[in-house]
């Protein structure tokens, strides 16, 4: 069968199966305080898996992590609702990147493809701890992220790790807010919220410091380049 025929059925079968979960799962506003008490809370495993097959899907289609993991503190508790939240978003992730380059980077190449050589030629390189820093950003968003690394040729391990690794500390931040909530604990909302402003400044710090090592690296390979080309011209009018 032709590549392309078995990728369009596919996505067929792919979007029909997503319009019968979108009628199964609760919707972004639906997915709150009021669906977690009644299909998550003192449910046992099957609250468990109910609760991370239903935010690896919302994820999948745009929900803010941090809602994740908010709904996560709620549900389980701080340690339990981060290790959750966080599995969902990981695996979210892994889907996305996995769907987008099958199916969209095919057709994005064929009529973009200067501009995904320019984002494959700044994700390759240091793909890993690029990915750590993104996911520590406060700002972006979470879907188009993992549809940009599908549809670049950034190694799958290294951003799947990257992010999870980045994801970590705002998820802890919002569980322990979703905790707070739960037990009515004022100290935990604002430890939560003093927490956030940290990792901010985190991530903009190691963000500085990694643009800042990037120009040094061109700097000194440009140096390295004249100095050849120097010692070329000197051999040459030996």
């Amino acid at each position: 069968m032709n590549s392309s025929i078995l990728r369009f059925f596919i996505l067929v079968l792919t979007i029909v199966l997503f319009s019968h979960l979108i009628s199964l799962f609760p919707s972004f506003d639906t997915f709150n305080q009021g669906w977690i008490d009644k299909h998550t809370r003192d449910n046992g495993v099957a609250g468990i898996v109910k609760f991370l097959v239903v935010s690896v899907f919302l994820l999948s289609i745009g929900l803010p992590r941090q809602l994740v993991a908010f709904m996560g503190g709620y549900a389980f508790g701080f340690t339990e609702g981060l290790i959750y939240s966080t599995s969902a978003a990981t695996i979210s992730c892994a889907t996305v990147m996995a769907v987008s380059r099958y199916f969209a980077r095919p057709i994005i190449i064929k009529h973009f493809e200067m501009r995904v050589r320019k984002l494959d030629h700044f994700l390759v390189r240091s793909p890993f701890l690029k990915s750590v820093i993104i996911r520590l950003l406060p700002v972006g968003n979470n879907l188009l992220t993992n549809i940009f690394a599908g549809v670049s040729k950034i190694p799958r391990r290294s951003f799947i790790l990257g992010s999870t690794i980045g994801y970590i500390p705002q998820m802890a931040v919002f569980a322990l807010m979703g905790k707070g909530v739960l037990i009515n604990s004022e100290l935990k909302i604002i430890i939560s919220a003093l927490l956030f402003g940290v990792s901010s400044l985190l991530s903009a710090y190691l963000f500085k410091v990694y643009r800042r090592q990037h120009n040094d690296d061109k700097t000194l390979r440009s140096l390295t380049k004249s100095s050849k080309c120097s010692n070329e011209s000197d051999e040459l009018s030996h």
